[in-house]
């Protein structure tokens, strides 16, 4: 099973679709929730780590969000992203 988090966009196909596999379950996000999405938590983490800051060149900044980025490459560490209603909508829907 693949959970697939997804913002309410007209682009994306809704819940129940015929064209979405079955072994794939889609989670929209409530409109207008950007706290509910952990890609909006992971940026505000990356922005922290190199706002206010002053960059001789562009790719000294570049190295810096590189660095940043690192402790969040692992499984453990980007699950610690998904706030308890995530978790929660994923659990409901998933077979036992």
């Amino acid at each position: 099973m693949h959970v697939v988090i997804a913002d309410q966009a007209g682009i994306h196909l809704p819940v129940g679709d015929a064209r979405i596999p079955a072994n794939l379950r889609l989670l929209p996000l409530p409109p207008y929730c950007p706290a509910l999405n952990p890609v909006e938590r992971f940026g505000g983490l990356l922005k922290a780590a190199v706002s206010n800051r002053l960059y001789l060149n562009l790719r000294k900044r570049e190295d810096h969000l590189i660095a940043a980025a690192r402790p969040w490459s692992t499984p453990a560490a980007v699950a610690g992203l998904i706030h308890g209603w995530l978790a929660d909508k994923v659990d409901r829907g998933a077979p036992i």
